[in-house]
């Protein structure tokens, strides 16, 4: 009874209590950092202006295996700059990828005319390790994704799982992060660490009942009781 009780107590895990009506979360868009590689589509009424701009000029930009795209793409470096064929060193760290465009098109308008410029970060991915049922790396296409949508790609929560004790590492710029939020609590979700950013890892520790359920006294009083407990039906 005493196992079954803390069996039930670890699986009662109730998210985000007591949540407001009309609570609005403006949705942030990804900034561009250091690390990441760009995928820059340069267009324009005159194609043959914009080919030298593009390191993929030999494929369909958007359609071509996202690994391929890596290869071509311009790595941002670790002075937050890219290197682009004529315009030589440009600032890209610190932009959304809109405002690198908006930008970028400035550094353009002397080789093409009217020019238009789109750009998508490559390498945006977030791990998760922990007690989720399917932990991994995952890629993240439209550059946006929430802590609790990783989650739910991960699977979801194992029973073991703490979700009030949910640590967040993040590499802002060669400068490591480490945050603990509570996904229990509805005020998570205003913080900055409802939308992960790129290469976030996340860790969801085990509860404590758990620990002491799966290594500490409990289970030496539940292998004893099992044992006594045969021991009585074969000799009474």
């Amino acid at each position: 009874m005493l196992l079954l009780l803390f069996s039930s107590c670890s699986n009662n895990k109730v998210l985000f209590k007591n949540i407001p009506e009309n609570l609005s979360i403006a949705m942030p868009e990804a900034i561009i950092t250091n690390g990441d590689i760009l995928d820059i589509n340069i267009s324009s009424l005159n194609r043959e202006s914009t080919l030298i701009f593009s390191q993929n000029s030999n494929h369909n930009n958007w359609s071509q295996n996202l690994e391929t795209r890596k290869i071509d793409g311009y790595l941002v470096d670790s002075s937050g700059n890219i290197d682009m064929p004529i315009i030589g060193i440009i600032k890209a760290s610190g932009f959304t990828c809109f405002e690198f465009s908006e930008f970028l098109k400035i550094s353009l308008k002397e080789y093409v005319l009217n020019p238009s410029v789109r750009t998508k970060i490559l390498n945006f991915r977030v791990s998760i390790l922990g007690e989720v049922n399917r932990p991994g790396t995952f890629n993240v296409i439209n550059q946006n994704i929430s802590l609790t949508e990783l989650i739910s790609t991960a699977g979801g929560f194992t029973n073991n799982a703490n979700p009030s004790k949910i640590l967040i590492i993040r590499d802002a710029n060669n400068e490591i992060e480490t945050r603990y939020v509570d996904l229990t609590s509805y005020e998570f979700i205003n913080s900055e660490y409802y939308y992960l950013k790129q290469n976030d890892e996340v860790y969801v520790k085990p509860d404590n009942a758990s620990l002491v359920f799966d290594f500490g006294i409990l289970s030496k009083i539940g292998s004893i009781a099992l044992i006594a407990t045969t021991l009585l039906l074969i000799f009474r």
